[in-house]
């Protein structure tokens, strides 16, 4: 079992990888095409794969593949990646059966995935082959607008960065272009953590999502996304536990000019130090956050009296898809400060108060599933087909 790794900026190549759909277990990294590779190449790999190899069942993986061109939008790469070549760069990730999926047999649905960090991690390479395993006739995408190490609000960049993957993308599946394998129908965007974040709230700023429907049937099936900075601010930084200092110090560096500081409470932070704080001190972005708070702006929805109302600016009608399921995970320890940015890491109030009000209009359908016991990203991850494919078929 193998498959190709590819850095590349420009077209998409394809790597045939021999894989057993139903044995649920990530390729393994072997030599890889070079960037001069034709799709030919990755085919004759493929079919000298060896004694034992399922030729029935291939699945092609283009691995991870970076687009130079997000390098001109907004970036800050710093710490251990201040001076990755890669930083700044798109990424992309295409995954599908090769005897069911094909330019002359282009297939119906696809799932496109938002990553929370790299499309490069196993997770994804497992999800996808959970899904084909199941629906053989899916092809599976992932996409990162934001490679890892830069610590930017989640709208920054775009939707510079989010045209570009999403056009690239679309561009090489649908008919016509490199791999030609997705007629267009019907797509199910899904994502957890950031991968549940970045859509929302791009698509609630910003007109592009318009573009990014299939053109019988459309839904987002995400888990555990922020959508209220303030308040994951003030969640993260009063917990406890180990990883919250950490977490919380990603959340201030990205929305304000100075640093947290260690143990307070949001509501008592000096100098308006914190993003959950109404007097924080912001970082304008030019051209983007609408020229200057990023923590309004990406802050889609906002709590009065007690319940979720949209932002200024935000109404149910800013969203392209019209079928949601958004899904929270691990609240059982919310409440426990010790506990909290480990096995809970997002506050799923918001998300869930986002759901309603999608909900109650009358273009719009979303269906809210909470499981507490569950850790952050953990039942979504490893029951995809039961929570999202099954009830995207159904639509």
């Amino acid at each position: 079992m193998w498959r190709g790794v590819l850095i590349l900026s420009g077209l998409l190549f394809a790597v045939w990888v021999p894989v057993a759909c139903s044995d649920g277990d990530g390729p393994t990294t072997d030599a890889g095409l070079d960037a001069g590779d034709s799709v030919d190449a990755g085919l004759d790999a493929g079919d000298d794969a060896g004694p034992g190899a399922d030729q029935a069942a291939r699945v092609v993986d283009t691995a991870a593949i970076y687009l130079e061109e997000c390098k001109a939008f907004n970036l800050r790469c710093e710490g251990a990646h201040a001076d990755d070549p890669l930083c700044g760069a798109c990424q992309l990730r295409i995954r599908y059966r090769a005897d069911v999926c094909s330019p002359e047999r282009p297939c119906d649905d696809l799932f496109l995935f938002w990553a929370a960090v790299h499309c490069d991690l196993e997770g994804f390479a497992e999800m996808s082959d959970e899904i084909l395993a199941a629906q053989p006739g899916f092809v599976t995408a992932c996409v990162q607008p934001i490679y890892p190490g830069e610590i930017l609000p989640g709208s920054l960049g775009a939707p510079e960065r989010d045209e570009a993957v999403m056009d690239s993308l679309f561009q090489s599946l649908r008919p016509g272009g490199d791999l030609a394998v997705w007629n267009g129908e019907n797509l199910l965007m899904g994502g957890c953590s950031m991968g549940a974040t970045r859509y929302p709230v791009v698509a609630a700023r910003y007109e592009q999502d318009a573009l990014w429907l299939g053109s019988r049937k459309t839904a987002v099936c995400m888990s555990d996304g922020v959508v209220n900075i303030g308040r994951q601010d003030r969640f993260v930084g009063e917990g406890t536990g180990p990883s919250c200092a950490g977490r919380h110090r990603r959340i201030v560096h990205a929305y304000t000019v100075v640093q947290p500081v260690p143990g307070h409470a949001c509501q008592d932070s000096p100098q308006g130090q914190c993003a959950c704080d109404p007097a924080h001190v912001h970082i304008p972005y030019a051209g983007d956050c609408a020229e200057g708070d990023c923590v309004s702006f990406d802050s889609i929805v906002v709590e009065e009296n007690g319940d979720f109302v949209f932002s200024d600016g935000v109404t149910a009608g800013d969203f392209a898809v019209p079928h949601w399921k958004l899904i929270t995970e691990g609240g059982f320890w919310a409440d426990d400060l010790d506990k909290r940015c480990e096995n809970d890491v997002v506050d799923g109030v918001p998300f869930a108060g986002f759901c309603q009000l999608l909900d109650a209009d009358d273009a719009h359908h979303c269906v809210h599933e909470s499981f507490p016991d569950a850790l952050h990203c953990s039942h979504y991850s490893a029951k995809i087909n039961e929570l999202c494919i099954n009830w995207f078929m159904t639509l």
